[in-house]
């Protein structure tokens, strides 16, 4: 039974048609076919995108070109110009509307997109008719190869529909030669993409795994679940399977496609910028249609979601809306909301990217296009560093936390260019070619928790080429270990002529790149970086006697992009009674030592502070602030320690909060589990607390105003 409605559905499809094929003849009688105006402009291949997937859109001939100025062509690959039909003997019709193929033409290769042209045949005979044939399927791949050629486009779409069982190995045979041809062409490399179904299950005429050795692409047609003729109201495009709509969705769709062969690198998914708007019997769920669907494009639906009532179906996370005119209709839908889950499947997947039927359905709307930039491109980082490992061994990972895929196993004294951080999961540029882009790896907190520790003194290449490959040594001889991308950043080890020893974290190995060519090298990369430090507090003793010393401590946190190393230094305000000629660089300044503090950790730097000889019992206060390369990195704190010309008595240790003024009239202190431990009117002093070493939060109230501080107590 189960077979037989797929059979049913299957008929209904090729009766109906897609919304490829209904579009395309809906608009025909509108259309200007001729031959376009050959333009020479050169695809910009130099163009950064900065896309970690590619994103292919379908773009129609009815679709105007004052639409085209919308686009946004730095998160385009590929534009598939929609369609020349394909004749069953193999030979092709004109273009429609040639001048707006010109147009795109141009504005995509200024850009550096690559232009696809679709090629098109509609219905099952007409597509067994050519496929049967020997000599029409060899014209056809002739008519192909001459029109790419005479409009030096970079590939081809073949958009069939729909391949029955009987030519399965016809189709199959007809897309490897096609591809032969293509990537063989004489004046260079030219790809190849084909439309595909939506549910592998329903069109068995198509070698899936065949089909995605020899293609460059596989774009599903992730869409027309519900389909125009549909006899019930459902989503166009279900993001998820659910037990209310049945298990055909986006999802499950990925999943059976690479049950069925196709392979990860070679899928695009595509999503609908549309939706159907039905007559329907009431505004239920599942309510039956009382007649066909129409199309709606995604600014017109969005439109009337605002007035009719926004509603979003948790079962498929696709949204719809209802409306009364004469009777009951259902529009579904999606928008940025649906279309940014399914991008994320096809991130999660690892796909070759995802695509869109169609540019220019969103009409000036922005919000598809952020969806796509959230998802899918790579945002240039501005701050960059190194993190050194200092663990034995540390997981890299998928993510940022122990939930995530374990990608490799880093060891001590591997170091990586991070260029980001959520929480203490820092983020590292991982090759291109083994993906992720980028990966995530724990330093932990800096103080209980020293996984890694940061180096500003290891140097980084940047990588300027569109890929680069990484090598097993220095020279072109040795073989290709794996690829790096534009923009990625990674520590050199090493040296040699023209190439440069880099860190890979993918193999827990060393490769070697062509660095004088194809990267900006940078010896020294935090002076490219912030550097700010958050004085937690300063911990010292309250009393010394004349001559002798002790360690202040500064509880710091990293609020800027630079490590904490022995570059950053303590200058006090005036010439220094503490000052100490062993340790100090002169009167004023002080280096610190310590351990590497990474970007958002909290750690402890410390300087030596030797007592002067005072002529009588003094009271010495004095300013200082951290710097770096003279560079201010702290807000101002002051130092106060009780000189005693002779030895007397006993001396606290003395903790000075980073606070705007000194007149808080109560202090509670807790620890971490959030408990009150102390409260006390008047001034914080360490003396006064009773509590072992440990992490705290204080509060202080002075007057209206509350201010709370997480302390270190340390005796």
């Amino acid at each position: 039974m189960k077979n037989f409605l797929f059979v049913l559905l299957l008929l209904s499809l090729s009766i109906n048609g897609s919304i490829h094929e209904t579009e395309y003849f809906n608009n025909l009688a509108d259309a200007q076919f001729g031959h376009p105006k050959k333009v020479e402009v050169e695809l910009n291949e130099k163009t950064s995108k900065g896309m970690l997937f590619n994103y292919y859109g379908y773009l129609p001939y009815w679709t105007d070109t004052l639409a085209y100025a919308n686009f946004d062509y730095e998160l385009l690959t590929h534009v598939a110009y929609f369609s020349v039909e394909l004749n069953t003997d193999g030979s092709i019709g004109s273009v429609p509307n040639p001048s707006r193929f010109t147009k795109i033409y141009s504005e995509c290769h200024k850009r550096g997109v690559r232009v696809h042209m679709t090629f098109t045949l509609f219905g099952s005979t007409s597509v067994s008719n050519l496929l049967n044939s020997k000599t029409a399927r060899n014209s056809a791949v002739s008519s192909i190869i001459d029109f790419v050629n005479a409009y030096s486009i970079e590939g081809a779409n073949i958009d069939f529909e729909y391949v029955t069982a009987s030519v399965k190995d016809s189709f199959s045979l007809f897309i490897q030669n096609l591809a032969d041809s293509l990537h063989l062409i004489s004046s260079g490399r030219k790809e190849l993409y084909i439309a595909m179904p939506a549910v592998p299950s329903w069109y068995p005429g198509y070698d899936y795994a065949s089909l995605s050795d020899d293609a460059d692409g596989l774009f599903i047609m992730g869409y027309d679940y519900h389909y125009s003729g549909s006899g019930e109201a459902g989503p166009v495009a279900p993001t998820f399977n659910s037990s209310f709509w049945g298990y055909y969705a986006v999802n499950t769709t990925v999943g059976d496609y690479f049950d069925y062969g196709a392979k990860r690198d070679k899928v695009i998914l595509g999503v609908p910028y549309y939706g159907y708007d039905w007559p329907t019997l009431s505004d239920a769920l599942k309510s039956s249609t009382t007649g066909s669907g129409t199309a709606v494009l995604f600014k017109n639906a969005k439109t009337n979601a605002l007035s009719y009532g926004y509603e979003f179906d948790a079962n498929s996370k696709t949204p719809y809306y209802n409306y009364f005119s004469a009777s009951w209709h259902q529009c579904w839908y999606d928008d940025s909301v649906s279309i940014t889950e399914k991008l994320e499947i096809a991130v999660d997947s690892s796909l070759q990217g995802a695509g869109c039927w169609a540019l220019g359905y969103d009409d000036g709307e922005d919000d598809l296009w952020n969806a796509i930039r959230s998802s899918m491109q790579r945002v240039p980082a501005e701050n960059h560093f190194v993190v050194r490992v200092v663990n034995p061994t540390l997981n890299v990972r998928e993510g940022p936390s122990t939930a995530y895929r374990v990608l490799n196993t880093a060891n001590a004294g591997d170091e990586f260019v991070a260029f980001d951080f959520d929480g203490y999961w820092y983020k590292i540029y991982y090759p291109a070619l083994s993906f992720p882009y980028y990966a995530y790896i724990y330093g932990g907190d800096g103080l209980s928790v020293k996984y890694m520790d940061g180096d500003n003194f290891s140097p980084v290449v940047k990588v300027t080429a569109s890929l680069l490959n990484v090598r097993s040594g220095p020279s072109t001889s040795y073989p290709i270990l794996t690829q790096i991308a534009e923009g990625q950043c990674f520590a050199v080890e090493s040296l040699s002529g023209d190439w440069a020893k880099i860190i890979l974290p993918d193999s827990n190995s060393r490769g070697w790149v062509s660095y004088f060519s194809y990267t900006d090298y940078f010896s020294d990369i935090s002076l490219l970086n912030d550097c700010f430090f958050g004085i937690d507090s300063l911990v010292y003793q309250d009393t010394l006697d004349a001559g002798s010393s002790c360690t202040l401590r500064f509880f710091l946190e990293n609020s800027g992009f630079v490590s904490a190393d022995s570059l950053l230094k303590a200058k006090l305000s005036t010439h220094s009674f503490f000052f100490d000629l062993e340790t100090w660089d002169d009167s004023q300044i002080s280096s610190t030592s310590g351990y590497n503090i990474l970007p958002g950790q909290s750690g402890i730097r410390t300087i030596i502070l030797k007592a002067g000889i005072p002529s009588k019992d003094t009271l010495v206060t004095e300013k200082l602030v951290l710097e770096r390369k003279s560079d201010e990195a702290s807000d101002t704190l002051e130092v106060e320690i009780f000189i005693r010309k002779e030895g007397s008595g006993k001396s606290e240790e003395r903790i000075e909060l980073n606070m705007p003024d000194k007149k808080e009239e109560r202090y509670s202190i807790y620890d971490i589990t959030g408990r009150m431990v102390f409260s006390k009117d008047g001034s914080f002093n360490r003396k006064d607390v009773p509590l072992g070493n440990g992490v705290y939060f204080l509060i202080l109230a002075s007057g209206r105003d509350i201010i709370k501080k997480k302390i270190f107590l340390v005796r």
